[in-house]
């Protein structure tokens, strides 16, 4: 017991020394992990006749627009005491915790509540990678795996392609818990009891609450599977099932603060049918996507949308990095380990269920029948993103190599025939390598007309296409051939190295350590810098446009941007409220008072359809009614006379717009917003001369209550979106809290759960030591009475 709790000491030192040099460079004083240089390809953060800014990482605009934002605005409210009921900076004010993706509840968010921002950003990414391999190794030592197996288990999935990818979205939150997940539903299997219960169910709440309801729903299933896979071979199957089944509903229980506001927040919003739509029927069959498979060997071999890669994903109308390359647990662990393991460790019951993982996440992924076909065929599954499967593709594959490398530590080897086609592989690589230069004006034509055609919305000038022609074929020029020609010798390497321990004792006994070290060298290439840093200074720039909206705008006023300026949520990062949402959810109500500022298309319904002038001058009225003050853009207006005024600022256009503020009274007097406000509990201050209407410019929704002078009111629809409610005359203080029923009941089923689970963790001991009581006093009884 003592040299196992050693072991887990010293490998957690190690993988915290990992950890520390993944994020090297975010740790360090003065640099943030974050992407928010990406803002500076927008007009607004530029000066006029600066060049166009590349960012670090192009593809990473989620997180600037939504997770840090919100993650920013959690943590001012809870510092202040208030739970972030209601967001009032978006699409005209937008549940918050319901929405899911805000991770209010995720314990590991606690760190940016506590901490300093933004430093803490990074702080919290590497205690989830921590938290991640930590669980692996536990993992691969419950399934014994062997010295090796469990420290390469648990050193290589933290810097896996899916958690790596996705590491600043909600995603990577929810799959750390997987192998936590399979740990606890094996005890729970295994030592049916309450403990295994409880410690199942904070399993299953930290998935839940994590921030992603579809990477939870896949880390889920993969607990679910491994549940049905042990129980089919159990014995007894009853007190396992039992037991499953009860840490399964109290977790859910724990998780229902965040459940069930969300499913709430789904019954109001045209989510669900869009993406019903989105997806074919379950009979249908769709392309499969076996070239972006090629990722999970050499993930950007079809580039990326990095500073200095090419984008060849796009041009090949493949999905981006993110998508592709989720399955990556580095080339050594494709090709050798987890083939050796397949074969040389086939007898172990885990394999089994890692190579049933693999196959499932695989075509689940890769869009392969019959299991895409069948996934789509199950509710709620079969509307979901399921190309995040690719998680199961790097667990599977990760497991699988720690088996592989125990095989390799017992001398076995790999076939010749393997090694032949690496060489094979190597070959065809560099000859591909080779042959790049040759393709560069067949590039150029393509690119050149992909760009013509890119947006519509916003045509492109001759020069301009021009320039991002020769940006992405120099692109590829300068970063394809290399990276084949690295690829080519590592599957050479490995070849040579293969051969190598057949005929050298002393390079098989170096083996393990060898495609360890390797593995993890091909995680951190492909890993470290993809996640960027960035100065202080960067993320903390307030450009000239923004500051001139701070300027400008009436507090509880709105802006809006045109095209490619101010996307959704932007405004948001400075403190300034936004028309339109950023969300996956998106309440319907405001989706159709909305509906004429954007472009008609066949996309999803939500804020993040293109928006022009054309489209502005025909949505001004609704715009006006939603205390709108401003309109950001590229270009100035082509009917300027729409507006009150127009100016620059910066590289960029506003049009100012008079209209009604955020609070008004319709009749005679004034209403006006009291400082005392806070996002959830609006506070009107009104001086009526007769009676009227105190309208508030913030979206209708139920949680809302409302009391004037202290007596409960009806809160109206105004224009069927925003609220009003009726007031008499003389002196009145119109009070609003957001307040929803749902999230009362479920805070009250969160809190039964909870003290459910823990009673269940703690009865063990309690019984222990009431049973140790009774026996000492029976011990003391007796000699009580020898003594008499």
């Amino acid at each position: 017991m003592l040299l196992r709790r050693a072991e887990l000491v010293v490998f957690g030192v190690v993988l915290a020394g990992c950890v520390g040099i993944f994020f090297h460079d975010a740790l360090r004083p003065g640099r943030v992990l974050s992407p928010a240089d990406v803002l500076f390809v927008q007009s607004s953060f530029r000066e006029p006749g600066a060049s166009a800014y590349e960012p670090e990482n192009r593809l990473l605009m989620d997180p600037v627009l939504q997770f840090q934002p919100w993650l920013a605005f959690n943590r001012a409210e809870l510092r202040a005491g208030r739970l972030p009921l209601w967001n009032p900076y978006a699409g005209c004010g937008a549940p918050h915790v319901a929405n899911g993706q805000s991770a209010v509840f995720d314990p590991f968010n606690l760190i940016i509540v506590l901490g300093a921002w933004p430093d803490a950003l990074a702080w919290t990414a590497a205690a989830r990678l921590w938290f991640a391999g930590l669980g692996a190794f536990l993992l691969a030592r419950s399934w014994a795996f062997g010295p090796w197996g469990r420290w390469f288990a648990g050193l290589c999935f933290p810097f896996c392609g899916f958690l790596v990818v996705w590491l600043l979205y909600p995603v990577t939150p929810a799959a750390v818990w997987l192998p936590w997940l399979l740990l606890a539903t094996d005890r729970a299997i295994r030592e049916p009891g309450p403990r295994a219960a409880g410690l199942l169910a904070f399993a299953v709440a930290g998935v839940l609450v994590a921030g992603h309801v579809q990477t939870s729903a896949h880390v889920l299933l993969a607990g679910g599977l491994l549940a049905a896979w042990r129980l089919a071979r159990a014995s007894d199957r009853r007190r396992p099932a039992v037991a499953w089944g009860a840490g399964i509903a109290l977790g859910v229980g724990i998780a229902a603060v965040q459940v069930v506001p969300l499913g709430e927040y789904l019954t109001k919003s045209p989510v669900w049918v869009e993406r019903r739509r989105e997806h074919p029927p379950w009979w249908k069959p769709t392309r499969p996507r076996v070239l972006e498979a090629a990722c999970t060997a050499l993930p950007y071999v079809y580039g990326s949308q990095r500073r200095g890669h090419p984008n060849l994903a796009r041009g090949l109308g493949l999905n981006n990095l993110n998508e592709s390359a989720g399955g990556f647990a580095g080339l050594a662990t494709l090709i050798w380990l987890a083939p050796l393991a397949a074969v040389g460790a086939r007898r172990r019951p885990e394999t089994a269920f890692l190579l049933a993982v693999l196959a499932i996440g695989a075509m689940g992924a890769f869009r392969i029948p019959p299991v895409d076909n069948f996934l789509r065929a199950l509710p709620v599954v079969g509307v979901m993103d399921n190309r995040r499967l690719t998680l199961w593709v790097a667990f599977a594959l990760t497991f699988l190599g720690g088996l592989g490398i125990d095989q390799a530590a017992r001398g076995v080897l790999v076939s010749r025939r393997w090694t032949w086609a690496w060489i094979a592989a190597g070959l065809t690589l560099g000859a591909t390598a080779a042959a790049v230069p040759f393709a560069e004006p067949l590039m150029r034509q393509r690119a050149a007309s992909h760009y013509r055609v890119a947006d519509a919305a916003e045509p492109l000038e001759p020069a301009e296409i021009a320039r991002r022609v020769e940006l992405q074929v120099g692109a590829v020029r300068d970063f394809t051939p290399p990276y084949l020609a690295l690829g080519a010798t590592a599957f050479l390497a490995l070849a040579a190295t293969a051969e190598a321990a057949r005929r050298r004792p002393q390079v098989r006994r170096a083996l393990p350590g060898l495609l360890l070290a390797a593995t993890l060298a091909d995680l951190f290439a492909f890993g470290i810098g993809l996640n960027p840093a960035i100065d202080r200074a960067v993320q903390e720039f307030e450009p000239p446009a923004i500051a001139r909206l701070r300027e400008g705008l009436e507090p509880g006023r709105r802006a809006i941007g045109v095209g490619g300026e101010l996307p959704p949520n932007v405004l948001m990062r400075f403190g300034l409220a936004d028309a339109r949402n950023y969300d996956s959810v998106e309440l319907a109500r405001s989706l159709d008072w909305f509906e004429p500022l954007y472009e008609p298309t066949d996309e999803a319904r939500s804020s993040r359809r293109t928006v022009s002038w054309p489209t502005v001058g025909v949505a001004l009225p609704r715009l006006r009614e939603a205390a709108v003050g401003a309109v950001v853009a590229a270009t100035p207006p082509p009917a300027p006379g729409l507006f009150s005024r127009i100016e620059r600022a910066g590289d960029a256009w506003i049009a100012w717009l008079d209209g009604p503020g955020r609070v008004t009274l319709e009749g005679p007097g004034r209403a006006t917003l009291s400082p005392r406000s806070t996002p959830a509990a609006i506070r009107v201050e009104v001086d009526a001369e007769g009676p009227g209407r105190v309208v508030v410019r913030e979206t209708w929704d139920g949680g809302w209550a409302a009391r004037v002078d202290g007596r409960h009111v009806t809160i109206d629809k105004h224009h069927d979106i925003f609220m009003s409610m009726s007031v008499d005359s003389h002196d009145r203080v119109v009070e609003l809290a957001y307040q929803p029923n749902s999230l009362r009941f479920a805070a009250i089923a969160a809190a039964a759960s909870a003290a459910a689970a823990g009673l269940a963790l703690t009865g063990g001991a309690a019984a222990r030591i009431h049973g140790m009581a009774e026996r000492g006093l029976g011990r003391t009884r007796a000699r009580r009475l020898r003594s008499g």
